[in-house]
């Protein structure tokens, strides 16, 4: 049976009203783009298209009797879903003149322009919301951290007399877990992932430039992938291996390595795999480094289960790496959570301080990429399910550097 949305934001506000009374929160409020579409089930275009800072918040109550809070101006408001679960909207007034000719509003159309700056009519309504729900006093945790000064600033003046802690733990706690239908997401997006490397590499041969693989990869979602759009795709060819914004258009040569590291956005979650192709025949020092990413990759697939820190994931491979043929090998981190993120990694990540331990439920990506001057770029990531016995590889692909 296919898990559904509403089934999900259940589950998350559960955990999150559980988390929220063990830190002793009367509120959690979210104003990133991520987290206000995870606490609400809708995504703001606002945030995602148009790359804006606080213009909506979504505003969850520890008290299970209240619903969900959607905060956001009247103009994006009137595409929210009315039967969206669990949760009301409240809108305040932008500079979009929204008219209501045929009365369809009623007493809801108040028909005002803002008098105050954006963020302060937005805040000034949070503080609105939370008087009416009773929470005048206590802690609310909000994304301090991740909102500009003048926000902070503005928020504090709307809001006084109440203690703001920073909500970023709370919510990486809450994404680290998955729910089934998460999971179903990201299961997804691994495999259009997948079909896209697949479907591009038929077409690549001696000649081929990094902007024409980057065309095809896209290419091929729209056409093999139900019309998928990447999340991001880093590709490149040859010894070039920053990332770029605008592709190179060189032509690759024999024994160039074509990295492509890539996701795919489903529902608003995005895979995040990697695999490395050379044209022709590797050389004796890209056969000695991936052989020793490979064996590290493979040992992190053997060694993943559940109570495991995150930190003896990382202890035990960057050791195994390095005897296997790069003794210089040096890394903050060999993989990270998969979800929601648009830079494609988040918290949590297997690094040497991560006190973490994994669970069944969590989507991580595993990954062993090396960078090198002359050389390129050489990566190997899967995404795996952790499971009540060890992990789930989610990738089909193979592992092994091929030659195209």
């Amino acid at each position: 049976m296919v898990p559904s949305k509403a089934e999900h934001l259940k589950s998350v506000a559960e955990r999150a009203r559980a988390i929220m009374e063990k830190e002793n929160v009367e509120a959690l409020v979210a104003s990133s783009c991520e987290n206000f579409y995870y606490l609400s089930g809708h995504p703001s275009t606002f945030m995602y298209t148009l790359r804006m800072n606080e213009v909506a918040l979504a505003v969850m109550f520890r008290d299970p009797s209240r619903r969900t809070v959607i905060i956001m101006n009247e103009f994006e408001a009137a595409g929210v879903p009315a039967d969206l679960p669990g949760c009301e909207l409240r809108t305040y007034p932008t500079w979009v003149d929204v008219d209501d000719p045929l009365g369809l509003r009623g007493g809801n159309y108040e028909g005002r322009r803002p008098v105050n700056h954006q963020v302060q009519e937005m805040f000034g309504l949070l503080g609105q919301v939370l008087a009416e729900h009773g929470i005048n006093g206590g802690r609310v945790a909000v994304e301090l951290n991740s909102m500009r000064y003048p926000a902070v600033n503005a928020l504090r003046e709307a809001v006084p007399g109440l203690e703001f802690t920073e909500a970023g733990a709370i919510l990486t706690e809450l994404r680290a877990l998955k729910t089934p239908w998460e999971i179903a997401q990201l299961r997804k997006s691994c495999a259009y992932a997948e079909i896209g490397i697949a479907e591009t590499i038929k077409g690549i041969r001696a000649g081929s430039s990094a902007a024409e693989i980057a065309d095809a990869f896209r290419l091929a979602l729209l056409t093999h992938a139900d019309g998928s759009s990447s999340r991001f795709h880093m590709i490149s060819v040859g010894a070039h291996f920053a990332p770029a914004h605008i592709f190179d258009t060189r032509p690759g040569q024999p024994g160039d390595l074509i990295k492509f590291d890539v996701g795919v956005d489903v529902a608003g979650y995005g895979s995040d795999i990697a695999r490395t192709f050379v044209l022709g025949s590797p050389s004796d020092t890209v056969k000695r480094i991936y052989g020793a990413l490979r064996a590290g990759h493979d040992r992190l697939l053997e060694l993943i289960e559940p109570g495991m820190p995150m930190k003896h994931a990382f202890d035990e491979v960057m050791p195994l790496i390095r005897r296997s043929g790069l003794p210089n090998y040096n890394r903050g981190h060999l993989g990270h959570s998969a979800g929601l993120s648009l830079a494609a990694e988040e918290a949590p990540f297997l690094s040497p301080s991560e006190e973490t331990v994994f669970r069944p439920g969590m989507v991580i990506c595993l990954e062993t990429p090396y960078y090198g001057y002359g050389v390129g770029s050489i990566m190997i990531e899967d995404m795996v399910l952790v499971t009540d016995n060890g992990c789930e590889r989610l990738n089909k692909l193979s592992r092994d550097l091929i030659s195209l």
